[in-house]
């Protein structure tokens, strides 16, 4: 898919615009995260005052890692200096380490593989990484909080940067909280596997919990199984799944699913008017999803003025962090790596329901 989208006008005739380009998985099994993310990158291209300025040029990686470092090129020839995306670990790991080759910096939105941290790549991301602290916080909340001490992990090996990472920091600090990690199964959406064929073996004696890391296709799936065969295991999922096309294929069945996430205060005036706006242009209720796209264009926006006068890229965001969006507690560190509080929540009547700080 090629795309050019040109801001909103008003630009003056003699300012030449800024092409600044989104790569993201807009077809294939995952392209909800990305279609749902660059409807969150045009909303805020559209309202922002830098919006004018801009034409956003639209690339589909297709969620393939060989893909996304082609499109590398077409950006540069493009004169395109700052790209939003992509949303797959698995599309970051492969592009990030090429972007000084191209002079090019980028801001993901979703793209939180802990493979990437801690390094000066021209990179930076509104998720925070899979990071030990991350997962010593689920750990620590699931066994001393829910006292859930017997865990299943099914995970999709296709997204492997993700989902190893989280697979191996998250199995190591909740069997060094004195939990016990019965199986860890990788699944595969590629192949011809029966995703009910993941959890046979436990029809006689089901975990405590099911740890489903996957797209919101595939564990949708993986929940009516559950369900199907009576068990009573808790299910807790990654965010990464909670998307429209989760909700809408889960339906009764996801009730009482959980998960840790970061808060957004959907009270506050910021999200109310980005709530508003965001249904007012495409006719329904943002996601996560559509927030993560917004924040991550509004800030590359708000610090665009400091990075084109030669302010490093990373102070330039922290720069325009502090004036707060919807995420007003975010921090980065030197490398671009953020930082958010992380919180629990359960599915109810359809919608996460928050319970409380998890650290």
């Amino acid at each position: 898919m090629v795309l050019l989208a040109a801001g909103v006008t008003g630009c003056s005739k003699n300012e030449e615009k800024i092409n600044i380009g989104y790569m993201g998985t807009l077809s294939g099994r995952y392209s909800d995260l990305g279609q749902a993310t660059l409807q969150g990158v045009m909303l805020a291209i559209e309202v922002s005052p830098v919006g004018e300025r801009v034409n956003l040029v639209v690339r589909d990686d297709y969620g393939r890692p060989a893909e996304g470092a082609a499109l590398l090129d077409e950006f540069s020839e493009a004169g395109v200096k700052y790209i939003i995306g992509p949303n797959l670990s698995s599309v970051a790991s492969t592009v990030v380490p090429l972007l000084g080759t191209y002079g090019i910096f980028m801001m993901s939105p979703t793209a939180s593989t802990s493979s990437l941290a801690g390094k000066k790549d021209n990179f930076a991301r509104i998720i925070p990484n899979n990071s030990r602290k991350q997962t010593e916080g689920m750990s620590s909340y699931l066994i001393n909080k829910l006292k859930i001490n017997d865990i299943v992990i099914l995970y999709d090996a296709r997204n492997a940067s993700y989902s190893n990472d989280i697979v191996k920091t998250f199995t190591e600090s909740f069997m060094n909280h004195g939990g016990s990690i019965r199986d860890v199964r990788p699944f595969n959406p590629d192949s011809r596997e029966r995703l009910g064929s993941l959890i046979e073996k436990d029809s006689a004696n089901p975990p405590e919990l099911y740890y489903v890391i996957g797209s919101a296709m595939d564990t949708s799936l993986i929940i009516w199984q559950m369900k199907k065969r009576g068990f009573g295991s808790k299910i807790l999922i990654r965010k990464w799944a909670t998307s429209d096309d989760f909700y809408r294929l889960g339906g009764e069945a996801v009730e009482g699913v959980m998960l840790f996430d970061y808060y957004v205060d959907q009270n506050s005036p910021a999200y109310a008017e980005f709530a508003k706006a965001y249904k007012n242009r495409f006719q329904k209720e943002p996601s996560w999803m559509n927030v993560y796209g917004y924040e991550a264009a509004m800030l590359l926006l708000n610090g665009l003025d400091d990075i084109q006068s030669g302010t490093n890229f990373v102070a330039a965001l922290s720069k325009a962090s502090a004036k707060g969006e919807l995420f007003t507690d975010i921090e980065f560190d030197e490398y671009g790596d953020s930082y958010l509080p992380l919180h629990y929540f359960i599915i109810e009547k359809g919608e996460t329901a928050y319970q409380g700080i998890a650290e």
